[in-house]
């Protein structure tokens, strides 16, 4: 019996539109001869939605006409190990989430601890680790704890930044130096960040990248460094996908150039990267130790830089297009790598089945005497 698929995407995100160019990949990419697949829609309010109508990423052209023509999910309800989504007009059985959901709202945990609440199997990382790694912050602090090499960082929150603002950038010039970028510290796509070269610069960058967080980033600028990344598949015995080489026609990829700019942004890489065989090797391992640090499971995509020495610059753990560029060149199809999420999604929820998460300590029913 073919099993029922959700894939899950949109939601109150900056990287909305991103998601949804994720999701379009996947329900074409699907074996729907192994799956019935059922598209949700996550508008910008937090609505959800399904039906035909999401299968076509054209429809999506305008976001109110989509509301209108597909099906609003109005009530949820959890059946054995199936998630019930419920409109006017049917019941979906969900067997298994895959989650294709960017940024706040979807890859921060939030949507993992739904599913965790419903008893369901979804892909990807759990509640804690999606939640880490959203935070550039933490995961800088937990990977520098587990000796993985980071960029030098400094941090700050929106309240400590109005009152000590001037303090703060003269310990960043004193112990980073110019240039530096300064970035929100729960975005992706290069949203919100900048580079800056003074005093006037980083107030006002601090101030943009504010508008989206309570917490910023700030980092050493590895001048002219080589920009890397893979992806890291598994649950238990993680395999490391090539390497490839982002081919900097710029000092860094905003937002436009990574998806306005129509498939420009692939025709910027270089799979596999020309490296030494003793430096892919320690990408590899660093790969693998960063993906067992922050105890991921499923697919991620991990940024490096490398300029004398390696860093681990970012851990995505839903990353856009599912990464599947990657995995090609390394002889995996985006089918197959569907297949394997689903595979181990149902993996690491039966082995949640084997944990107890209740005794019977009966406390309520024992008589307090005053």
């Amino acid at each position: 019996m073919r099993k029922n698929v959700a894939v899950i995407f949109g939601s109150k995100s900056v990287e909305h539109e991103i998601s949804i160019i994720t999701a379009n990949q996947i329900l074409n990419a699907i074996d729907r001869n192994k799956y019935n697949v059922i598209p949700v829609y996550i508008n910008k309010d937090g609505d959800w939605y399904t039906g035909s109508v999401l299968e076509k990423i054209e429809n999506f052209k305008n976001l109110n006409l989509i509301e209108k023509k597909a099906k609003k999910i109005n009530q949820f309800k959890k059946k054995n190990s199936k998630l019930l989504l419920k409109t006017n007009f049917k019941t979906y059985e969900i067997d298994l989430c895959i989650l294709a959901t960017h940024g706040t709202y979807g890859e921060d945990g939030s949507l993992q601890g739904f599913c965790e609440m419903f008893d369901i199997p979804y892909t990807g990382s759990g509640i804690l680790s999606s939640a880490i790694a959203m935070d550039k912050v933490l995961t800088k602090l937990i990977l520098k704890e587990n000796n993985i090499p980071v960029v030098d960082f400094k941090y700050i929150t929106k309240q400590d930044w109005d009152s000590s603002y001037d303090k703060f950038i003269e310990t960043c010039e004193k112990e980073l130096g110019y240039p530096m970028y300064i970035k929100p510290a729960r975005l992706g796509s290069s949203i919100g960040i900048s580079k800056v070269y003074s005093k006037e610069e980083f107030i006002t960058s601090a101030e943009v990248a504010f508008s989206f967080d309570n917490k910023i980033l700030v980092e050493r600028s590895i001048e002219n460094a080589k920009e890397l990344n893979c992806a890291v598949l598994g649950y238990k015995q993680p395999i490391v996908s090539e390497i490839e080489e982002i081919i900097k026609q710029k000092e860094f990829f905003d937002f436009k150039e990574k998806y306005i700019n129509k498939g420009k942004k692939f025709s910027n890489h270089k799979i596999p990267a020309e490296l030494d065989e003793n430096i892919k090797q320690e990408i590899i391992k660093l790969a693998v130790k960063t993906f067992k640090s922050l105890d991921c499971y499923g697919n991620i995509r991990i940024d490096f830089l490398y300029k004398d020495k390696i860093y681990v610059n970012e851990v995505n753990t839903i990353p856009g297009a599912m990464a599947f560029y990657l995995w090609q060149a390394s002889g995996i199809t985006f089918t197959h790598l569907i297949d394997n999420l689903i595979n181990i999604a149902e993996k690491v929820y039966k082995d949640k089945k084997k944990k107890i998460y209740s005794i019977d300590t009966n406390i309520l029913s024992i008589k307090v005497t005053k």
